[in-house]
């Protein structure tokens, strides 16, 4: 047996149902794509049985209050399109840096290297062959002062200095390096 509200609903959703193709087109009237402005609409009709709203309210005499629904179908489109910004916001690039390129981690990285090996040819003769040797070669810091007769403390002083100086002179395109693989996650 039916009751009362639960008949009063299916004659609710049947008045409603006359007026469907306007209720699509007042969909489409705020922007919304025709692919799913039908699914607004029976969202509606979910909304407007799932909480029982009182007929006189949708109702204005013996028609449908156009106002009511129109309220109702702006509501859904406006959660719908705040929900899809947030999406946007936490899955997307910002709008603005679409178009942009951006290199690769690996050209980045030869970029570092060349940047690298541009101070290195920079430095003193003996510092950058010194510092080539060391890096090129799998000898320690102990099989070189061996091999050469240089001290060890000057070679490492050497190695150490070498080091430094990249690290203050390339930072830049390591800095570049390191936002390249930032942005390959």
């Amino acid at each position: 047996m039916l009751e009362i509200g639960t008949f009063i609903t299916m004659k609710l959703l049947e008045l409603l149902a006359t007026k469907h193709k306007d209720w699509v087109k007042m969909v489409k009237s705020f922007g919304c794509p025709e692919a799913i402005a039908e699914d607004f609409v029976q969202e509606m009709y979910l909304r407007l049985d799932r909480y029982s709203i009182d007929p006189e309210k949708i109702m204005y005499k013996d028609e449908v209050n156009t106002f009511f629904v129109y309220v109702t179908l702006r509501n859904l489109w406006v959660d719908y399109t705040k929900a899809k910004k947030r999406i946007e916001f936490f899955n997307q690039a910002p709008k603005d840096t679409y178009g942009e390129y951006y290199p690769s981690q690996e050209e980045e990285m030869q970029e570092l290297v060349e940047d690298i090996w541009q101070e290195v040819k920079s430095w003193h003769w003996y510092d950058e062959k010194l510092f080539t040797i060391y890096i090129q070669s799998e000898m320690s810091m102990r099989d070189l002062s061996k091999e050469t007769k240089i001290s060890l403390r000057s070679i490492f002083n050497t190695i150490k200095n070498g080091k430094e100086r990249i690290q203050t002179n390339c930072k830049e395109a390591y800095d570049s390096y390191k936002e390249a693989g930032e942005r390959a996650w």
